[in-house]
């Protein structure tokens, strides 16, 4: 099984170190794309994106893929941290399907977080771990940044620019077109990604992806 490279998408937050350590930590090989800011790259290959593009880093993704030297991808912002053990799950899942493209594993919150429905504002569900219960389906959201066969980004990448009301689901949209275009998703089924442990907001907002370091 090859290893994985992860792309850490950085605005220039200082919980990018901790981002770096826990890939590096996790057996990963950490490359930083920055969003069109100067950063330290704490020992990470670091690329500068020579504009500030936002849109959830998406163009930052694309780049990351381009370069990336695994048959693995997967993602991190520079405000997450990868939960110990992630790297050796992940491995085992890679190498128990190896016909999987395209691997959808959990987040986890410091505490619970809210789910609703976007029309009706309704709850659907709360907890600390979300994203890794397969019967939730695509359509469900949180999809959180899923583990890709890199060759994928050469035929599917993200878009550069998508409208204000749909850009925090770019991920979901994103896994939902390689559903389409038959690209095999599997589940992981735990969580690996700690998900903003350095903000201090209410849960509707955590939820959400807003907020500030």
């Amino acid at each position: 099984m090859s290893d994985t490279t992860v792309i850490i998408k950085t605005i220039g937050r200082p919980s990018l170190k901790a981002a770096v350590h826990s890939a590096k930590r996790e057996g990963f090989k950490p490359i930083v794309i920055s969003d069109g800011v100067n950063c330290h790259n704490f020992g990470a290959k670091f690329i500068k994106l020579g504009k500030k593009w936002g849109m959830y880093g998406g163009m930052a993704a694309n780049v990351g893929a381009a370069i990336a030297p695994t048959e693995f991808i997967t993602f991190l912002d520079d405000d997450d941290v990868f939960i110990p053990g992630a790297g050796n799950i992940l491995r085992s899942k890679l190498n128990e399907k190896p016909e999987v493209d395209i691997w959808i594993s959990g987040v986890r919150f410091a505490r619970d977080v809210v789910i609703r429905n976007t029309e009706t504002g309704e709850e659907r569900y709360r907890g600390t771990d979300l994203s890794i219960w397969p019967e939730k389906g695509l359509s469900e959201g949180n999809v959180a940044m899923p583990t890709y066969r890199t060759t994928i980004f050469k035929h599917i990448p993200f878009i550069d620019a998508v409208p204000e009301d749909i850009a925090n689901l770019t991920d979901l949209l994103h896994v939902r077109a390689c559903a389409g275009k038959g690209y095999k998703v599997d589940w992981v089924g735990e969580a690996l990604y700690l998900v903003r442990p350095h903000i201090n907001i209410d849960s509707d907002e955590i939820a959400n992806g807003r907020g500030s370091a």
